[in-house]
């Protein structure tokens, strides 16, 4: 072997044998909804979303692990009406909605400086139904944190909800910072 193609060789091999990095959630961190209920807008948020997660940012295509948001720290600003809609989505049950990750879309790498929008893939579960889900993402990294948000519809009824008056669908936007453990 010549002195010239080691250093390939070198980052060949390191690379093959790269372990993805695990990522659990730092800082700030919320989930928002906003649906309507006999034409009244009723938003919310809970403050309690952790991540998961595994990928390399140099190769986002192998990832794994998954979002979870409490749901049982919803609040809508209305004590009665936090308790009906936990009822209502089964929190007693099912205290959390979970998405699971398996696939990220439209961005293949993750270089300090950038920000870039994709689709995660999975399949969200809440109230006990699971669905598959694509969600649109945006993702800037710094360097040391990566910061994501995504914003996307509930289908109420594909979970087995059933609110009078409320529309079909939820539109949900959940923020939170990752770094590496």
């Amino acid at each position: 072997m010549t002195l010239k193609k080691l250093p390939l060789v070198l980052l060949l091999s390191s690379a093959a044998f790269a372990a993805p990095m695990h990522y659990t959630i730092t800082g700030n961190s919320m989930a928002n909804f906003n649906f309507r209920v006999t034409l009244i807008p009723v938003p919310g948020e809970t403050p309690d979303v952790q991540a998961d997660l595994s990928f390399d940012p140099a190769n986002l295509q192998k990832i794994s692990g998954s979002i979870k948001v409490d749901l049982r720290s919803l609040n809508t600003g209305i004590a009665l009406r936090d308790e009906h809609a936990r009822n209502f989505l089964g929190v007693a049950e099912h205290p959390s909605a979970e998405f699971k990750i398996s696939r990220i879309s439209g961005i293949k790498k993750l270089q300090a400086g950038q920000e870039l929008q994709g689709f995660a893939e999975g399949s969200f579960a809440l109230k006990g139904v699971v669905k598959p889900l694509k969600a649109p993402i945006k993702v800037r990294f710094d360097g040391k944190t990566i910061f994501v948000t995504t914003k996307f519809d509930v289908v109420l009824k594909d979970h087995h909800i059933n609110i009078p008056g409320a529309d079909d669908a939820t539109d949900v936007m959940v923020q939170f910072n990752l770094k590496s453990r």
